[in-house]
C-alpha cells in the first residue's frame, strides 16, 4: 500500500493480505463485528482504535481515527447529555 495522508476503511480492507478471522484475531475483536465495521455500521470508538491497530501491524503504517476514514463512530450519548446539562445549567 503506498504512503498517503489519508486512508479509507474500504481499501484497507480491499488490500488486505490476510483473512477478516486472522485480523480479528490480531484485533481482538470478533470476526462478524469487523465485517460489521467494514460495512458501515457503527462502531464504538475503543474497537474501532483496536482494528486501526491491527491494521497498522498489518500494514506497517501508523492508522488511526484521525487518517482514516469511512469509520462510523457512535456517539456517546451519556457524555453529550452531561455537555448539555452544562450549558443548560444555570450560574450560581
Amino acid at each position: 500500500m503506498e504512503d498517503k495522508n489519508t486512508y479509507t476503511l474500504q481499501e484497507l480492507f480491499e488490500d488486505l493480505p490476510i483473512s477478516l478471522i486472522d485480523l480479528g484475531k490480531k484485533a481482538g475483536i470478533n470476526e462478524v463485528t469487523i465485517a460489521r465495521i467494514r460495512d458501515g455500521k457503527p462502531t464504538r470508538r475503543s474497537t474501532a482504535n483496536r482494528l486501526l491497530l491491527a491494521f497498522s501491524s498489518v500494514y506497517g503504517k501508523t492508522l488511526n481515527v484521525r487518517n482514516v476514514t469511512g469509520i462510523n463512530l457512535m456517539e456517546n450519548k451519556r457524555l453529550e447529555k452531561k455537555e448539555q446539562k452544562k450549558i443548560t445549567k444555570p450560574a450560581a
